[in-house]
């Protein structure tokens, strides 16, 4: 098989992390040949990939570029023999869409609950449901059922659907499990990872740290992106938060933290989530219906409209009035038996051969 997989750029987002993790040694590449093209900078992942996988820089300059980009895709797509075309995200959707011949299936994976999804903007979310998502030839996987039965009640689809959940890298699994337990006299040291984005609702977690000022409660935040309003609010109300920007190697850092907190408003199925799943920290997250569908009961939830019942569960926490332990202990055997990445690449390779068919 010969596929093209399309996406934005190259950013520490979890749908990116999916795509460079699938096409990493080991994964698809053992099965397929893979054609990768990317849109813009930045390309924080791209060291990931396989060796084996051919990349596309298509260095997409705007609206006013749209003619040309497609144009670049659709030859890349015949002067490879292109079996199948797998987009990530908008606009790479509909741009893959007006790209990909009508003979060639194109697959593309919806990263978050789709109702209730505010990043892209109006107009792109307009041209994907009327040149993409309505048509009747429309191919779309999802990341859990909640995420399907939620766009299939938001949007009149005619096409194939799979569920497929996401996946995490090995390596965060082999962090040994910790026993968890706080003291007066050591700082909890409590992470987020995320893009700067509206949807992950940072803003809300800030004011929530601004309750748990004079406690030994830090926080640090690894994302992308417009940082400073975020920054400034940090600085004017003296939170003990850090914004420390992308990290490459999130894996590697997770052991030095107690805790992993969640704010967003939206989500799919977001990777960090299972990737501090997995290395064995206890999740607080926020108490929205697309994450309790996925985490179910390994996780402690807080609500998004009362921040200082949020910052009161976490001072329950620091002194042990909850017991962690035991939870974050379920949690990693859940994230073992859920998204490990052999499951993921078997169960995509038996959905492109389905399409071939």
């Amino acid at each position: 098989m010969k596929i093209l997989h399309v996406i934005n750029s190259m950013t520490m987002g979890g749908a990116e992390i999916l795509l460079t993790n699938s096409l990493s040694p080991g994964g698809l590449s053992e099965h397929a040949e893979n054609h990768f093209a990317y849109f813009k900078f930045p390309t924080y992942l791209l060291h990931r990939l396989d060796k084996k996988v051919k990349v596309h820089f298509l260095n997409y300059k705007g609206i006013t570029d749209i003619v040309r980009l497609v144009n670049d895709l659709n030859k890349i797509i015949h002067t490879n023999k292109i079996d199948i075309v797998h987009s990530h995200l908008n606009p790479a959707s509909f741009y893959s869409e007006l790209a990909c011949p009508s003979h060639i299936p194109h697959l593309h994976t919806m990263h978050n609950t789709y109702s209730t999804d505010l990043y892209p903007r109006p107009l792109l979310k307009f041209f994907e449901r009327i040149l993409f998502l309505n048509k009747k030839n429309a191919k779309l996987i999802f990341l859990s059922e909640f995420t399907k039965k939620d766009f299939l009640s938001t949007v009149k689809f005619k096409g194939d659907s799979f569920v497929l959940n996401n996946f995490i890298d090995d390596s965060f699994f082999l962090h040994p499990q910790k026993k968890i337990t706080f003291s007066a006299d050591k700082e909890i040291r409590i992470v987020a990872v995320g893009n700067f984005r509206t949807q992950k609702n940072y803003f809300y977690l800030l004011d929530i740290f601004r309750k748990l000022k004079n406690r030994k409660i830090h926080l640090d935040i690894y994302g992308d992106g417009n940082i400073k309003k975020l920054q400034e609010t940090i600085i004017n109300f003296k939170i003990d938060v850090l914004l420390k920007g992308p990290e490459k190697n999130i894996n590697f850092i997770l052991k030095d933290y107690d805790l992993f907190i969640m704010s967003s408003k939206n989500e799919g199925f977001p990777l960090s989530v299972f990737e501090a799943m997995a290395a064995g920290l206890p999740l607080l997250l926020s108490d929205i219906d697309p994450l309790k569908s996925i985490v179910k009961e390994n996780a402690i939830y807080f609500p998004l409209n009362d921040s200082e019942t949020a910052a009161n569960t976490i001072i329950d926490i620091s002194e042990n009035k909850i017991n962690l332990s035991e939870m974050a202990a379920k949690a990693k055997q859940y994230a073992n038996q859920t998204v490990r990445k052999d499951i993921y690449i078997k169960k995509l390779i038996n959905i492109y051969k389905k399409l071939i068919e």
